[in-house]
């Protein structure tokens, strides 16, 4: 009786290890959703379909520092070093582009640490994020706000560059199409 313990205790014991020896994978699938504002009196909506968006990716080191210093950089897929000026010119990754879904960037991500950018090409603004790539995590959903009547920003990671800050933005919405918000005039006495 003492063996039949002992072999049942041993192999519980081996059972649960197995659980350690899981093959972990780098990467995942990075779905984007996408949110616009071109002037300040347009409602913020999801971007429309007929805008040119266009993303990409680079493999790079961790703790090193990138950025896309131009317009014109950003459209040659070109990222820049902030430390030693380096420069890279060929992504890792082209992201796929879906307007009019729900997430309209889908971008496969492999390498440990990715630099990505997303432009848009209709409202001549980009961002930019560096992004740490998560182990055995197959789909990670985030969003992004493109509003172009800013002059730049960072919100959840991502950093809003508007080269042309001064440029005349067409609305999203026609003003005529924009519905108004209920003007309720009464006041109500405060409680006491």
């Amino acid at each position: 009786m003492r063996y039949i313990t002992t072999i049942t205790t041993l192999c519980i014991a081996l059972l649960s290890l197995t659980g350690c020896f899981k093959d972990e994978k780098q990467g995942t699938r990075m779905l984007i959703q996408l949110w616009s504002q071109n002037v300040k009196s347009d409602p913020i909506m999801m971007t429309p379909a007929d805008v040119d968006i266009e993303s990409y990716a680079f493999n790079v080191e961790k703790g090193s520092k990138w950025e896309v210093t131009s317009w014109e950089d950003a459209l040659n897929h070109v990222i820049t070093n902030k430390d030693n000026q380096k420069q890279l010119t060929k992504p890792a990754i082209m992201g796929a582009y879906y307007p009019g879904e729900e997430f309209q960037v889908a971008l496969e991500l492999w390498s440990e640490v990715m630099f990505l950018v997303i432009i848009d090409h209709t409202n001549k603004i980009f961002a930019t994020r560096l992004y740490e790539t998560p182990m055995n995590l197959p789909c990670v959903e985030t969003y992004l706000h493109l509003y172009a009547h800013k002059t730049g920003g960072s919100a959840n990671g991502w950093t809003l560059v508007n080269p042309f800050p001064d440029e005349v933005r067409e609305p999203l919405v026609p003003e005529e199409e924009i519905p108004e918000e209920d003007d309720d005039t009464t006041t109500q006495e405060p409680i006491e």
